[in-house]
């Protein structure tokens, strides 16, 4: 038995090694085929060591043809650029998620795995619409698939309806709708993407309530931070930094800002640049040339490099800080 197992994981990384003639295409219509196609075509993604990615996305399409839940999601992010070595193929993407969306392609939309993966497509199809992904934009479109995939359950659509609803320049906002979706996401799921950054944002300008409600907002981007949302951690040390909600600390306020920087937030890295300089030219009494040094210090400790780097970068103006302190 062991030796038949050996042999049959041969045949089928043999498969989905080789290309597939139209001769041969009858040979793949075994599930473990397909299965093994699919293992093999991710192991090859996932292995670092390799840049030999030539004929993945043949055989993970091949494995979409079958219906393939994982293939489907992987060929969807290889089309989407996210995978190495592999450019972008916008239309084949949009056409891949509209057509597993619509429900035309899994052989069994009852299994919890199949149906995971058709609502996914919505979601990704939704925002496809909305960016002219593959397609031309349409809003009209965006809205009514990013409803689907919200009424089926996927977390992160609830998120981006309200988000659709809470702007007023649309026919169809509703600020009290979005506040009602996120309110219940928040329940559901607190670790969803934006949920608290888009919560505190209705909170801190009243849409959909009788008026703002800043604390509210300050609770709310205090959990985003929990959850590491960057934006949320921004507007968190925004609010430390105007004394909002709290009482005025601009060293909260840097520390935040840092580390929503640190989690990709491009506003957080120009506010920490921002409120390093404000603060030097707070230090009343200290020379000027010190406070520039300090100032130039805080730069660098924002900056998206390793520690060894920042060390490195900081030296010389250690030396020039202790220099001008001693000559004080």
């Amino acid at each position: 038995m062991a030796i038949k197992r050996q042999i049959t994981g041969a045949l089928i990384a043999l498969l989905a090694i080789l290309p597939l003639t139209a001769g041969e295409e009858e040979l793949v219509t075994r599930p473990q085929d397909i299965e093994g196609m699919y293992t093999h075509a991710a192991f090859i993604l996932d292995d670092r060591s390799t840049d030999k990615v030539y004929g993945v996305t043949a055989m993970l399409e091949k494995c979409a043809q079958w219906g393939h839940p994982l293939a489907i999601e992987l060929l969807l992010n290889v089309y989407e650029g996210r995978r190495k070595g592999l450019e972008a193929q916008p239309r084949k993407a949009a056409a891949l998620a509209e057509l597993v969306a619509d429900g035309k392609l899994v052989p069994d939309a009852h299994h919890p795995e199949q149906v995971r993966v058709i609502n996914e497509c919505k979601y990704r199809y939704a925002l496809y619409c909305e960016k002219a992904f593959g397609r031309e934009r349409s809003e009209k479109e965006a809205l009514r698939w990013m409803l689907r995939a919200a009424n089926a359950g996927v977390g992160k659509a609830r998120v981006e309806l309200a988000r659709y609803l809470m702007n007023p320049k649309k026919p169809y906002s509703d600020p009290r709708r979005s506040l009602q979706l996120l309110r219940h996401q928040a329940k559901l799921d607190p670790h969803t993407p934006n949920v608290f950054f888009y919560l505190g944002h209705l909170y801190m300008t009243g849409k959909g309530l009788p008026r703002p409600m800043p604390q509210l907002a300050f609770e709310c981007y205090q959990l985003g931070e929990k959850m590491k949302d960057a934006r949320a951690i921004n507007n968190l040390a925004a609010m430390y930094e105007r004394g909002i909600a709290t009482s005025r600390d601009l060293s909260t306020a840097l520390l935040l800002y840092k580390k929503a920087a640190a989690l990709g937030n491009k506003e957080a890295s120009a506010n920490v640049q921002r409120l390093a300089y404000i603060r030097a030219e707070l230090e009343v009494g200290t020379p000027h040339s010190l406070r520039i040094i300090h100032a130039t210090q805080q730069l660098i400790e924002a900056l998206p490099i390793s520690q060894a780097n920042k060390k490195r970068l900081s030296a010389p103006l250690r030396k020039q800080a202790a220099k001008v302190s001693s000559d004080l």
